[in-house]
């Protein structure tokens, strides 16, 4: 796919030779070869295991007492994060999808804990702030289609809603509950 992105990675990736050589076609056609190379020696370089974070926000849900652990499973089946790009011919919008979204089901957490945590959310009129920031880790399993990716969770982080507090590391194996 390079041959079909290179005028929107030069275009962002080397604006200053983009702005440069735009309009003249004989120029252009040596920078799209030269910027081809360093594409595909970028290809060449990259690590497939490397591991990406996405930063958002989630709910959790009701404490189930049999199960011992809130109700809270964010990524369901055929949801997505969206990537936004800027330029003419990288895509506008890439949606990464998850290819084990199940891993994460529920926060477990001790009946007494539960409550603790909860309790400690509340504010002074009742209501619980059931808001949690996540960052999520994921590596690139596949290239669905243009502008579509699968990427496979490795680990979510759950923190206070400002993110100054790590609450509990999740990898669908075990939950690591951080002390608080």
């Amino acid at each position: 796919m390079p041959n079909d992105i290179v005028d929107g990675y030069m275009e962002t990736y080397r604006p200053e030779v983009w702005s440069r050589f735009r309009d003249d076609e004989f120029e252009l056609q040596e920078k799209r070869e030269e910027t081809l190379q360093i594409m595909k020696d970028a290809i060449a370089a990259a690590n497939p295991d490397e591991v990406f974070t996405i930063q958002t926000r989630f709910e959790f849900g009701d404490y189930n007492f049999e199960s011992e652990k809130f109700d809270f499973q964010p990524l369901g089946e055929g949801l997505y994060f969206n990537v936004d790009q800027c330029c003419t011919s990288l895509p506008r919008q890439l949606k990464v999808f998850f290819a084990n979204p199940k891993i994460i089901d529920g926060i477990p957490m001790e009946k007494a804990k539960a409550k603790a945590f909860l309790n400690a959310r509340k504010s002074s009129y009742g209501t619980v702030d059931r808001v949690v920031l996540a960052k999520v880790n994921i590596r690139m399993k596949e290239v669905r289609s243009r502008g579509e990716m699968v990427a496979e969770i490795q680990e979510m982080q759950l923190y206070d809603r400002e993110g100054r507090s790590l609450i509990m590391k999740l990898d669908g194996v075990q939950a690591t509950a951080v002390s608080q």
